[in-house]
């Protein structure tokens, strides 16, 4: 039995990795050559990529903003639930430089209208200062980072 509970973890992780493989290489998600460049400019209340402690925390700003769609449909209120969620989990704005995917967690969207979408996506990431930390990033083809 252990066999085959090690085998099932070993298939898993290989999904997870072809899944994250997948993502990077889908070009609407403003990766570029296996990285994410971010800016750290700041457009009205919204920076592209936020630096979480933790992949869990990031995770967890995630799941809170997919939660507030039970009850919530605007999409300034989901906004206003995101920026409180990463504050309350100690997240800032995630400073200029590459940033390495390692890990993919969930995603949450919030739609602002035509063409104006937002696809918050938890990542454990290595930041450009090398610490393995957690991001919570915009991978819309719509994010703003110039």
């Amino acid at each position: 039995m252990p066999i085959l509970l090690l085998a099932f973890g070993s298939a898993s992780a290989q999904d997870s990795k072809e899944a994250l493989k997948e993502w990077i290489g889908d070009p609407s998600h403003g990766a570029f050559q296996g990285m994410i460049p971010l800016s750290g400019k700041k457009h009205g209340d919204y920076h592209r990529g936020y630096r979480c402690p933790s992949y869990e925390a990031a995770t967890f700003v995630v799941s809170i903003v997919e939660k507030a769609h039970l009850h919530e449909k605007n999409p300034k209120a989901l906004r206003a639930t995101l920026l409180r969620s990463l504050t309350g989990q100690g997240c800032k704005p995630a400073a200029a430089g590459q940033y390495q995917p390692l890990q993919l967690g969930n995603v949450s969207q919030i739609d602002n209208g035509p063409e104006a979408g937002e696809e918050w996506t938890a990542l454990r990431v290595q930041a450009p200062d090398g610490a393995e930390i957690g991001l919570v990033y915009d991978a819309s083809i719509y994010g703003i980072d110039d």
